[in-house]
């Protein structure tokens, strides 16, 4: 009667190893939700942090005026949008070039680095060396410029075209976010202020949510072409406040 040896036992590591990917995915979380928090009081403790002045000693009175202004709303919509399409392709940009095979190994790792290295790059130009002499035109400019590269972007299929289209989609994108701050004007305070960027901060949570939830129904594909939403957004609003006189 023929004896077979036992194989070895192979050591499985699956369940560990998804363990300690629920914690580390629940320790994100928590931490996530703790610094939400943490920016909440901030923002609260600025709001009513009273600034001395040539009012010392004596109430002052908080000035609410600019929510009566349609310019100060449509920025504030102009820089949701902002985030909006910023942030989803901070967020979800690499998990969609991977899942293609548009950008496969290490390199698709980067394309956060090479947007970041763009948008630092058009800011600094914009401050020190190309001035922008016409703001809000420009806004437009720059909208039009970040929708053309997105779509271009979402067209591609090979790796150089879309690590260059991301780069420009940054570029394009860079000035828009003080740009649109600066356009507040005389409206520029720390209540407007603490109303108009919180509100449209939230654009950087509210869209890259919605792109996950297309994503499980409809693929992640079609969750991307979501994004193009509020590029267009930008258009609208950039145009919008371009033909509005300065209050």
């Amino acid at each position: 009667m023929a004896h077979y040896k036992k194989r070895p036992k192979v050591k499985r590591y699956r369940r560990s190893f998804y363990s300690r990917e629920m914690k580390l995915k629940k320790g994100i979380g928590i931490a996530v939700l703790v610094l939400a928090v943490l920016g909440l009081l901030l923002w609260l403790v600025y709001m009513g942090t009273p600034f001395a002045g040539k009012g010392a000693g004596r109430k002052e009175v908080t000035d609410w005026g600019f929510l009566k202004s349609t310019r100060f709303w449509l920025l504030t919509g102009l820089l949701f949008c902002q985030n909006a399409a910023e942030q989803s392709v901070v967020g979800w940009m690499v998990t969609y070039f991977k899942d293609s095979g548009i950008i496969a190994g290490t390199l698709a790792a980067y394309t956060v680095t090479v947007m970041w290295g763009a948008t630092l790059i058009g800011r600094l130009l914009i401050a020190f060396v190309f001035p922008l002499r016409q703001p809000r035109k420009a806004m437009v400019f720059m909208a039009v410029f970040c929708t053309a590269f997105y779509f271009a972007m979402m067209q591609t299929h090979s790796q150089l075209p879309a690590i260059l289209l991301l780069f420009a989609f940054a570029f394009s994108m860079a000035g828009m976010n003080p740009t649109a701050v600066a356009s507040a004007g005389k409206m520029t305070t720390v209540t407007s202020m603490g109303i108009m960027l919180p509100v449209a901060s939230s654009g950087a949570i509210l869209m890259p949510w919605v792109i996950g939830k297309v994503a499980e129904s409809a693929g992640l594909a079609v969750g991307m072409a979501t994004n193009i939403v509020p590029c267009v957004g930008l258009i609208v609003f950039a145009i919008l406040v371009s033909r509005m006189r300065e209050e």
